[in-house]
């Protein structure tokens, strides 16, 4: 590249660095006059409809002017009516100005406090589109520097109040306050839950902890820029299969590229259409619907008694981030009995899913063999179960030696609970129950001869557990899956 080519791609980049910058306070004028607007009784429509629709036609105006005046096209200052897209953008301006501030001062009368907090917000914007239009040839000339503020908005489209979503839990990430608020604002109108953060940092290590349904993530962040964010996201298993939505207020078509090379689910412009915005959600939604749907379901028999409820709580976790790495492929489908709706008329074994007919057992004993069972479940010879833990892995035994299913996987915790010697009966019940529990142990586990006649696993720290489950896990699935 000579050095003509690099003078002209830089004018270029500072070009689509200044429409990034104008769009980004004009969209939040406009995303917040449409708040407005939707929120409105008939009474109020009557006191600020007329002066709302102008301000709106005024930011809609801005953005063509943009349009018209710092296009793509122009490859040099030259090129560009300077004092004319000044002007015209400083006219629009002073509608929305001279609008907002008669719209704020009825407000002020009315005490209505919610829609003064949204006309400052709108003035706030005003004054930074302000500030950019008297900086325009300075910025071309590269004799200003500006870090880019994006923009979550929604452009003129009054039918987004009636916008329904599918509903799910969304990550918003954006550095921009601003722009934040606007997105929850829309979202929760849209029927979904969100949460935000301003940095992909920050987002890294929420996801590593928690999982969302899907990710809106701007292109254009201080630090770890948005493209740097999405492709650690897609780089980590249990991330991956979360949809990713991209916003940028550029309007350069090799940054939209980037993003879908990357593996973003989508991408939408800023200033964004709410009705556009919220349909692509919802496409990206039902296309993760639909791959779990179809992925194969594994379902994992979880059994333990009310000792381990921790061990319990982390199979969950697991099992969670497995469903993420293997997303469109498997779907483990976690059973517990305080998941299910059992009624009072019927027995626990009853109402619980048998786990002969699961995919997986998983089974965690510590110092507890369970709860008893009523005398009319008993094994086939007469005899009563030892408890309903017991009852589960015979059942799940039997099922594995006559059909191949479940699979089987056995953890036992190391050491003692920790118990009140105040209490008496209490220590004398966690005796009795280990006695139990290491007798029921020995003869399902052991030979006659002494040896193992099963394999089982011990934890002493559930970190242990945590990692040796995940490990044992997957490889079960990779498993399942290969016979397929």
């Amino acid at each position: 590249m000579d050095e003509v080519e690099k003078v002209a791609r830089s004018f270029e980049d500072r070009l689509s660095q200044l429409r990034h910058e104008l769009r980004t306070p004009i969209g939040h004028i406009i995303g917040y006059a449409e708040l407005i607007d939707e929120d409105l009784e008939s009474e109020q429509r009557n006191a600020y409809g007329h002066d709302l629709a102008a301000i709106l036609n005024a930011g809609q105006k801005m953005l063509a002017i943009i349009d018209q005046h710092l296009n793509v096209s122009k490859k040099s200052l030259e090129e560009i009516e300077l004092e004319e897209a000044q002007f015209a953008l400083r006219l629009q301006l002073n509608h929305i100005g001279g609008y907002a501030e008669m719209m704020r001062e009825d407000a002020v009368e009315r005490e209505e406090e919610g829609l003064i907090a949204d006309l400052g917000r709108i003035t706030s914007a005003e004054r930074s589109v302000l500030s950019l239009i008297e900086d325009i040839g300075s910025v071309l000339l590269g004799e200003v520097g500006g870090d880019p503020t994006p923009v979550p908005s929604a452009p003129h489209d009054l039918a987004a109040a009636a916008i329904t979503g599918l509903g799910g839990d969304i990550l918003v990430i954006d550095d921009n306050q601003m722009n934040r608020e606007l997105l929850v604002r829309r979202l929760e109108r849209g029927g979904y839950s969100a949460t935000t953060l301003s940095s992909g940092d920050e987002a890294l290590v929420l996801l590593d902890a928690r999982s969302f349904d899907l990710i809106l993530l701007d292109h254009m962040m201080p630090g770890l820029s948005g493209l740097e964010t999405l492709q650690k996201i897609k780089a980590n298993p249990q991330m991956r299969s979360t949809p990713v939505i991209m916003l940028s207020a550029t309007d350069d078509a090799d940054v939209m590229v980037r993003c879908i090379l990357s593996g973003a689910d989508d991408y939408v412009a800023k200033p964004f259409n709410p009705v556009l915005l919220i349909a692509r959600i919802n496409a990206a939604l039902e296309k993760v619907r639909l791959r779990r749907n179809a992925a194969r379901q594994i379902k994992v028999f979880i059994s333990s008694p009310g000792d381990v409820i921790p061990e319990r709580q982390i199979a969950k976790m697991v099992l969670g981030r497995l469903n993420e790495e293997y997303s469109g492929r498997a779907l483990l489908v976690p059973i517990l009995w305080e998941e299910e709706p059992l009624l009072v008329t019927q027995t626990f074994q009853a109402q619980i899913h048998p786990p002969h007919e699961t995919d997986i057992y998983l089974g965690v004993l510590w110092s507890r063999i369970g709860s008893p069972l009523p005398d009319t479940i008993r094994r086939e010879d007469g005899s009563l179960y030892e408890s309903g833990t017991a009852f589960e892995f015979e059942d799940a035994l039997e099922g594995h030696r006559s059909t191949g299913k479940p699979e089987m996987l056995l953890y036992l915790k190391t050491g003692y609970p920790d118990v009140s010697l105040e209490n008496r009966d209490e220590v004398l019940d966690r005796l009795e129950q280990i006695d139990q529990l290491n007798a029921y142990r020995e003869r399902m586990l052991m030979g006659e001869d002494g040896s193992y006649a099963a394999a089982f696993h011990m934890f002493e720290r559930i970190e242990e557990f945590e990692t040796m489950l995940e490990i044992h896990l997957r490889k079960l699935v990779q498993a399942i899956l290969m016979r397929q």
